[in-house]
C-alpha cells in the first residue's frame, strides 16, 4: 500500500497544496472508521524506543511530501515511546493517550461530568481545525474523547486509537530489558493524564461551586420567609434576635467567594432597621421614668458640661405611624429623643447641632437610652 501511496506521490508536483495532498493521504491511510480494537499493532508488538533528537514532531501519516501534516506534540530527547511497524522512512509510535487532535463540537456531546463522546459514525479527527481538509481518521459513534481543552467549536483532544508517525532517524529501538523503560512511559502517561484530569476536576469544582452556593441561597431565603413572617405580627409582638442569630450561622458556612453574602447583607440591614423600631416603639409608648440624678446648683467649669447629651438632632420616618427623633453623634446613634412636657416641637430642631438637659432612661428591652428634653439649646447649624 505504502509503495502505491509513494509511487502517487512521485507524480505530484512539489508545490501542490497541503489541503490537496491531505485529501491523499486520507485516501490511503484514513479512509476507514477507526476503533480502539483495530488501530495500530496490538500491544504485545509494540516495543520501547527512545527520541534522540531535540524536539521530534510527530507526523499524521508516514509521508515524503516536502510540508506534510504534523500534529502539535513535540517530543523531548529521552522521551519513552512505543514503536511498531515501519513504512519507509518513517516508523509507527504509540503515546500513552494518543496525539493532540480536533473534534468539531457539533459531533461530539459531553456529560454533567464533562466526559465526552462522538455522536454520529465517520466523525472526523483532525490535526488542526480546518474543515477544508481531509481528516486524519474518522471516529465510530460513542468513542471516548481524552480532553484537554476547547478552541472555539472545538474539542482539543488526545485520542489513543489515533496512529502518529516519526523519521527512523528520530527514534531508536531501546534495549527491552531496561527497567527504567515501563517507568518512563509510566511517566510520560501521567503528566498526559494530568492535562485530561485538570479539566474534569474543574469541572467537578464548579458543579460543587454551584451546589454549594444554590444551598446558601436557599438557607438565606429560609430565614428571609422567617422575617416576613415576623413582619406580620403587630410591632409590640415582633422579635428579631433569633432570625439574626440565625443568619450568622448561616453567614458561617459561606465560602469566601460565595454570591450569597451580599443577598445575607441586605437582608441583615432589614433586620436590624425594623429591630430599631421595635425597640423606638416601645420607647415612645412607655412612661418616662423622673432622673435619679441630683441637678446641679451651680454651673460647671465647661459650660458644655451642663448637657447630658450633645449631637444633631434627626428624624426617623415610619410608614404607616409616627416616625422618631434621635440624638446623633459620630454618625451613631446615641439617644431617642422626646419632650413629654410638650415644651419644645422638636421637629424644630433637626439637623441642627444641640445640647439638651433632662432625664435620661434606658427600657429593659431597649438597644440604646431615652432622653426626655426639658431644655434644648442650639450649638450650630448643619452645612449645605
Amino acid at each position: 500500500m505504502y509503495s502505491r501511496f509513494a509511487a502517487c506521490c512521485a507524480s505530484v508536483p512539489r508545490g501542490i497544496g497541503s489541503a490537496v495532498l491531505g485529501c491523499l493521504f486520507a485516501l490511503v491511510w484514513g479512509g476507514g472508521v477507526v476503533t480502539a480494537q483495530e488501530a495500530g499493532e496490538a500491544a504485545s508488538d509494540l516495543q520501547y524506543g527512545r527520541v534522540v533528537v531535540d524536539e521530534a514532531q510527530l507526523y499524521c501519516w508516514p509521508s515524503v511530501v516536502a510540508s506534510p501534516p504534523r500534529f502539535e506534540d513535540a517530543l523531548d530527547k529521552g522521551q519513552i515511546v512505543r514503536i511498531g511497524r515501519t513504512e519507509g522512512d518513517f516508523v509507527h509510535v504509540q503515546l500513552p493517550l494518543g496525539p493532540i487532535g480536533y473534534v468539531s463540537k457539533r459531533y461530539a456531546v459531553a456529560d454533567r461530568d464533562g466526559g465526552v463522546r462522538t455522536q454520529g459514525s465517520k466523525v472526523a479527527f483532525r490535526y488542526r481545525t480546518r474543515t477544508t481538509e481531509a481528516p486524519v481518521t474518522q471516529l465510530a459513534d460513542g468513542t471516548e474523547l481524552f480532553v484537554i481543552g476547547e478552541q472555539g467549536d472545538w474539542w482539543r483532544v488526545r485520542l489513543p486509537s489515533v496512529e502518529a508517525w516519526l523519521p527512523r532517524s528520530e527514534v531508536q529501538l531501546a534495549d527491552q530489558s531496561d527497567a527504567e523503560l515501563a517507568a518512563g512511559y509510566a511517566a510520560s502517561k501521567a503528566t498526559y493524564e494530568i492535562e485530561v484530569n485538570a479539566r474534569l476536576e474543574g469541572i467537578a469544582a464548579a458543579k460543587q461551586r454551584a451546589e454549594q452556593e444554590a444551598a446558601d441561597v436557599e438557607a438565606v431565603q429560609l430565614v428571609r420567609n422567617a422575617f416576613q413572617d415576623e413582619l406580620k405580627k403587630p410591632v409590640t409582638a415582633q422579635h428579631f434576635a433569633p432570625l439574626s442569630a440565625a443568619l450568622d450561622k448561616v453567614e458561617a458556612t459561606f465560602a469566601p467567594e460565595s454570591s450569597a453574602k451580599g443577598l445575607a447583607a441586605s437582608l441583615r440591614q432589614r433586620i436590624q432597621t425594623q429591630q430599631w423600631i421595635v425597640e423606638a416603639t416601645e420607647i415612645r409608648d412607655s412612661k418616662p421614668v423622673p432622673s435619679a440624678e441630683p441637678v446641679p446648683e451651680s454651673q460647671p467649669k465647661d459650660s458644655l458640661e451642663r448637657f447630658q447629651a450633645i449631637g444633631w438632632l434627626r428624624y426617623q420616618g415610619q410608614l404607616g405611624g409616627a416616625g422618631f427623633f434621635y440624638l446623633e453623634k459620630g454618625g451613631l446613634r446615641m439617644h431617642h429623643v422626646t419632650c413629654t412636657t410638650g415644651r419644645y416641637d422638636l421637629s424644630l430642631f433637626v439637623d441642627c447641632e444641640v445640647g439638651i438637659m433632662g432625664p435620661r432612661r434606658r427600657p429593659t428591652s431597649g438597644s440604646f437610652s431615652v432622653l426626655d428634653a426639658e431644655r434644648i439649646e442650639v450649638l450650630g447649624h448643619q452645612r449645605d
